[in-house]
């Protein structure tokens, strides 16, 4: 492919030694370079490019009427404090905060024996079961993929009236991402009710009384009660 030109050789008269004629190398490249880019084009046009692999959050609309409200039983809400601890804890408790209230904990790390999946995999057992017999029934070839897509969001499924509504609350040295872990392992449970907020005062108060830390919101003055003394 690539030519290599020394040039000719020279010398004198005809009973003379012929000398070879000194000169540079010249090495043609042009053909390696063809080459170089027909190989190029052909693993574009064959390669497979990966994906990007993002998380499905469903989030609510935004609405102009605050005050029709969503009720919720109080035995269906879980509530979850980050405060973005070095230790991945996250602490928990079900229903409305109280003083008797007791605060639970648990680890994100799936390999803890107090983990989060476990607890999420235990308190939304009945939508799991139902779950795992309708992706059954897909694999099966039973249903299509449009009649699983509307059974898994329907009320039958996870969005049945007795699962586990899951309120994520972050506050202290909570990051983006503690909150994304979170919501991971919600997924991987098959839960689809929860919802996204910052932890009010009271509940900080309540998690500094359990972990004995002084969050950085707590040394702000607390907001003055409606109607009160400004």
């Amino acid at each position: 492919m690539a030519d290599v030109n020394t040039g000719d050789g020279g010398g004198g008269g005809k009973h003379q030694k012929k000398r070879a004629k000194k000169s540079n190398p010249r090495i043609d490249m042009t053909p390696m370079v063809d080459l170089a880019f027909l190989l190029l084009t052909f693993f574009v046009l064959t390669s497979q490019l990966n994906k990007a692999k993002t998380l499905e959050m469903t989030m609510p609309k935004d609405v102009k009427d605050t005050t029709n409200k969503m009720k919720l039983a109080d035995e269906l809400a879980v509530t979850l404090l980050v405060d973005g601890n070095k230790d991945g804890m996250v602490y928990y408790y079900s229903g409305v905060l109280k003083e008797t209230t007791t605060l639970n904990e648990g680890y994100l790390d799936k390999s803890k024996p107090k983990s989060m999946r476990k607890f999420f995999l235990e308190s939304n057992k009945n939508v799991i079961d139902k779950m795992k017999k309708l992706r059954q029934d897909f694999k099966d070839g039973k249903i299509t993929e449009d009649t699983l897509k509307a059974r898994a969001a329907s009320k039958a499924y996870q969005g049945a009236d007795d699962a586990k509504f899951y309120i994520v609350k972050w506050g202290g040295d909570a990051t983006y991402g503690d909150v994304i872990n979170i919501i991971d392992e919600l997924k991987i449970s098959d839960v689809s009710k929860y919802a996204l907020t910052k932890i009010s005062r009271v509940e900080l108060e309540a998690l500094s009384g359990k972990t004995g830390r002084k969050y950085p919101e707590l040394l702000e003055p607390a907001p003055a009660a409606a109607g009160g003394p400004q």
